[in-house]
């Protein structure tokens, strides 16, 4: 997952890759109203899911008018999308930082520094995470996820040099994904830090046992 880092980038928990039809931002620099209105979506998402939530509850949350909604996002499926633009663009800064100090490294080290960049993105970014995995969401996201978490995580695994045309080395991608995966969702339901590291050290321990 190290691509440039700007939005219009999907992610479930990790993953980076352009949305459809998803205008370009880039979040970090994006202006404290988009910010507000995307931080107040997320808490009323998050309490009512996204079927019950309403555009009139994000403007109670966020204090922006609904003009100023419709014109920096559109409705609420787009700021549903916004959502997980900003958390992918905020993952892939976070990783594409981490793959900068990686040259000297072997794959294995390299890939290490990689999971544990995601998997502490992923914690600084739990309520968007735990918003965007509850299942309530737009028609088609959940392909745009699993699609997106898919590509990013075969793009880490890229670097341990695995032999794509041998079946042993394919069922062995595919549990390396699956552990990411369930170890991100783990991770997003810690409270603090603290109680995330023994998840990132065992997932990093696993990947080890499995890839030495």
């Amino acid at each position: 997952m190290t691509t440039s880092a700007q939005s219009g980038r999907s992610t479930d928990g990790g993953v980076v890759r352009k949305l459809p039809d998803a205008p370009a931002r880039r979040w970090a620099k994006t202006d404290a109203t988009q910010q507000r209105i995307l931080d107040a979506a997320t808490e009323v998402f998050g309490a009512k899911g996204f079927t019950a939530a309403t555009i009139a509850d994000v403007v109670a949350g966020s204090g922006a008018s609904i003009g100023s909604i419709y014109h920096h996002f559109g409705g609420k499926k787009e700021l549903y999308l916004a959502i997980f633009e900003r958390m992918a663009d905020d993952i892939g800064r976070r990783i594409d930082q981490a793959a900068e100090t990686t040259g000297e490294l072997d794959g294995p080290r390299a890939f290490e520094t990689q999971v544990r960049a995601y998997l502490d993105a992923m914690w600084l970014n739990r309520r968007a995470a735990i918003v965007l995995a509850s299942g309530d969401a737009p028609a088609g996201f959940d392909r745009i996820r699993r699609n997106s978490m898919l590509s990013s995580f075969r793009r880490w695994i890229s670097v341990l040099d695995l032999d794509a045309a041998s079946p042993r080395d394919q069922l062995l991608t595919r549990i390396l994904v699956a552990i990411m995966a369930e170890s991100a969702l783990m991770v997003t339901m810690c409270d603090d830090a603290a109680g995330a590291e023994p998840i990132i050290d065992a997932t990093i321990e696993w990947i080890y046992r499995l890839t030495g």
